[in-house]
């Protein structure tokens, strides 16, 4: 069915308020570097996967001058047991030529598999890594806790980032998280692009601290938790300027979004052209704090398959939005399982909320309004 519900008026303004943000985020460049001279991977660094080269590799990296193009051999092998860090390095790119970075020991907590801090304008293209995690998927069990940070690209207070036909297969953590460097500086002006993620333990993509961010073209699937997740840990945290679009995406054993955590810097959130192929365990999941509202977002032009397999905080609606303000839901085509009982949008204690010419095929009820009271 399509209808056009208004709840509370000045949508306009959240609008434009998106349009000017995605406009601001188009004048953000990368900083134009030195020409970068090319640096190949040293022959003496073993590329079979044969045996453990974090060091070898670590001092490569560390060795070479910024403005530079690390070139990785072609369709390599590298095995890391424990994690690659490039820190406060500038005009980097790391140039994979279809070669794999390969975690084989299950590792801990702290290990991460290529690990990114306070750098700016670093490119990653053309390069594989592959986790320990031998059944990540979209299931109970694939979630590890004493495992769950072994994300495969982390980004920590970096400015101006790139990854590029990039994949990820495998891991107990997330694909891609990005987030600050402990000091409170966010990450901002991230890309990932045209990239392939398939089996994570964790989350998908994580944003705990980002601003200008774009997730444009990726195929998404078998995630443990969350497929995209926008959660601040701490109140300095947040996700600004955020857009998720023409994604292909699979299952995913909890939401498709998922934005809890704490704080209100949650906002500019837009998420249009993406494909659901596979249903994940509920769709999206907006939980503000008590004071203060979080938005505005924007769901526009994705085809969708509702679920209710998930639930946080007693959440009905396959559009769940609690203390969100400036919310413009248009265009979305959504399956609804027959039998389910499943509302399209629920509204609890959120304002300025438009749902227009969407087609929502099965859903019980256009809409339900609820209260944090119950």
């Amino acid at each position: 069915m399509s209808f056009r519900r208004v709840l509370t008026v000045a949508v306009v303004a959240a609008t434009t308020l998106v349009a000017s943000s995605l406009a601001a985020t188009a004048a953000h460049g990368a900083e134009t570097p030195a020409r970068k001279r090319v640096r190949q991977v040293p022959a003496s660094i073993v590329a079979d996967c044969s045996v453990d080269v974090t060091g070898p590799l670590q001092q490569w990296i560390q060795s070479v001058p910024n403005s530079s193009t690390l070139r990785f051999g072609r369709k390599a092998c590298y095995r890391i047991d424990a994690t690659v860090t490039v820190a406060g390095r500038r005009h980097l790119t790391l140039d994979g030529r279809g070669a794999t970075l390969q975690a084989v020991t299950p590792g801990d907590q702290g290990r991460r598999h290529l690990l990114f801090v306070d750098g700016t304008d670093l490119v990653v293209q053309n390069l594989t890594i592959r986790g320990a995690h031998p059944t990540a998927g979209a299931y109970r069990g694939s979630f590890q806790g004493d495992k769950a940070f072994q994300h495969a690209f982390s980004f920590l207070g970096v400015t101006h980032a790139r990854l590029d036909h990039v994949q990820a297969y495998g891991v107990f953590g997330d694909f891609v998280y990005i987030g600050s460097d402990g000091k409170g500086v966010w990450s901002r002006d991230i890309t990932v692009t045209d990239s392939t993620f398939q089996g994570s333990g964790r989350q998908g993509i994580s944003i705990t601290a980002g601003k200008h961010i774009v997730i444009d073209r990726n195929t998404v699937g078998g995630v443990g938790l969350s497929l995209i997740d926008l959660e601040s840990n701490t109140p300095d945290g947040g996700a600004l300027d955020v857009r998720i679009t023409r994604n292909r995406t699979g299952a995913a054993k909890d939401f498709w979004l998922a934005n809890k955590g704490v704080g209100t810097q949650i906002g500019d959130i837009v998420v249009e052209h993406n494909w659901m192929t596979e249903a994940t365990g509920a769709l999206i999941f907006v939980y503000g704090p008590n004071v203060g509202y979080r938005g505005p977002f924007r769901f526009v032009d994705n085809q969708f398959i509702a679920n209710n397999a998930a639930q946080d905080e007693g959440s009905k609606g396959a559009f769940f939005l609690s203390r969100a303000s400036g919310v413009l839901i248009r265009g979305n085509t959504v399956l609804f399982p027959v039998g389910k009982g499943i509302p399209a949008v629920e509204n609890r204690d959120s304002e300025n909320v438009v749902i227009e010419n969407n087609t929502f095929t099965g859903a019980a009820g256009d809409l339900v309004i609820t209260h944090r009271d119950g």
